[in-house]
C-alpha cells in the first residue's frame, strides 16, 4: 500500500510505499520479527488501540531520508519493548495528525539512526501525554531525545528515565546538530498555532555527545516545568563536520550561527537541574562557550542543586596527576 488518505492520491515522498502498517486496529500485537531496508516510514501504527511491539529487528538503509523506523500515529496504550532499530531517521517517532496520543511506553531498545533516536513530531496538531522512554541505549545518532512541535498541540507528562546517549554531526543537510536533548515548539509556518510543553522528567541520563542540550520555548508556546535530575553529560568532539549552529527545524528560524553551550534555553518557565555532571573536553580548540546560556528576559524560576561542569579528565591527564 503506498498512500493511506481515502483517495488513495500520494505526494512527494509518501509515494514511497511503506513496509508495514496497521490502521484503525485493535489489540494488535507484533512480535519476534526483523524488517529490512524500507523505502518510507517501516513499522507505521495508526490509530489503534492496544498496540503491543515486542522483539522487533528493524534494519534500514543508514543514507536514506525518511526512513522511520516505528511511527506511532494518532493512536493509544501502545508498548514498545525489546527492539533494535538502526535505520536513517527517525527511530522510534510518535505523531499527531487528527487526534491526541496518550499512554506510550518504550522500554530496553537500542538505536542508531542519523536523525533523532526519539522524536515527538514534527505532526504536532493534537496532544500527547502520559508517554514513557526507559531503559533505552542510543548510539552514534544525530539526535538523541526529541521533542519538535511544531503545529499547537501540547505536550505534558513524559518520562525520560535509565538511558545512554551518544550523538554526534552528521551532514547538515539531515535534521540534528548531535544534541543528547533536544526539546523545541515554535509555529511551522507563519499562521501555525504554537503548542506548550510541559511536566517533562529525564533522570538517570547518560550523555557523550559532539553538541549541548538544546531547550527552546517560544513566545507563545512556552516550556514549563522540566526537571534533568541524575545526569551525566560529557561533551568532546570526534568528527570532522563542522558544528557552530542552532537546528529549529523544520520551519522556525531553520539552521542559525551559533556558539557552542552545555545548556541552551530560551523561553522557559520553571526548571530544576539536581545531580547533574556535565564535562568538557580541554582540546583547545575554544569551541565550547559556556556551561549555560539564557537570555534572563525569556527564562524564569531556574533552580539548581549538586550541579557541577568543569574540565573532562583524559587518561593522559590522570597519568600526568599521578606524579604530580
Amino acid at each position: 500500500m503506498v498512500s493511506w488518505n481515502q483517495t488513495g492520491a500520494c505526494l512527494g515522498d509518501e509515494c514511497r510505499p511503506r513496509l508495514v502498517g496497521f490502521l484503525g486496529c485493535t489489540n494488535v500485537r507484533v512480535s519476534n520479527i526483523t524488517l529490512r531496508e524500507p523505502a518510507y516510514w517501516c513499522l507505521h501504527i495508526v490509530r489503534c488501540e492496544n498496540t503491543s511491539i515486542h522483539d522487533v529487528s528493524i534494519y534500514g538503509d543508514f543514507n536514506t531520508p525518511n526512513n522511520d523506523g516505528i511511527d506511532v500515529e494518532d493512536s493509544n496504550n501502545t508498548v514498545i519493548t525489546n527492539c533494535h532499530i538502526d535505520t536513517g531517521d527517525d527511530a522510534i517517532c510518535p505523531k499527531t495528525y487528527t487526534g491526541p496520543l496518550y499512554n506510550l511506553t518504550a522500554t530496553n531498545c537500542w538505536i542508531r539512526t542519523k536523525s533523532s533516536a526519539i522524536k515527538l513530531g514534527s505532526a504536532s496538531w493534537f496532544d500527547f501525554k502520559g508517554l514513557i522512554f526507559d531503559n533505552i541505549t542510543i548510539v552514534d545518532s544525530h539526535r538523541g531525545l526529541g521533542l519538535q512541535i511544531r503545529d499547537g498541540g501540547n505536550v505534558s507528562d513524559i518520562t525520560f528515565s535509565n538511558i545512554n546517549i551518544s550523538t554526534r554531526y552528521y551532514d547538515q543537510l539531515w535534521w540534528g546538530r548531535a544534541e543528547p536533548i533536544y526539546v523545541t515548539t515554535c509555529p511551522r509556518h507563519s499562521n501555525s498555532k504554537e503548542g506548550s510543553i510541559s511536566n517533562l522528567l529525564f533522570i538517570n541520563i547518560t550523555a557523550n555527545s559532539e553538541n549541548g542540550v538544546f531547550l527552546s520555548g517560544s513566545e507563545r508556546g512556552l516550556l514549563s516545568n522540566l526537571r534533568f535530575v541524575n545526569m551525566n553529560l560529557t561533551y568532546r568532539r570526534w568528527t570532522n563536520y563542522a558544528g557552530g549552529l542552532v537546528d529549529y527545524r523544520p520551519g522556525c528560524q531553520g539552521l542559525v550561527n551559533h556558539g557552542t553551550a552545555g545548556i541552551i534555553m530560551e523561553h522557559l518557565e520553571g526548571f530544576e537541574v539536581k545531580n547533574v555532571d556535565m564535562r568538557w573536553s580541554n582540546d583547545g580548540s575554544k569551541q565550547w562557550n559556556s556551561p549555560l546560556e539564557f537570555r534572563p528576559s525569556t527564562v524564569n524560576d531556574i533552580s539548581f542543586l549538586n550541579f557541577h561542569s568543569g574540565f573532562l579528565q583524559t587518561e593522559r591527564d590522570k597519568t600526568r596527576a599521578s606524579y604530580l
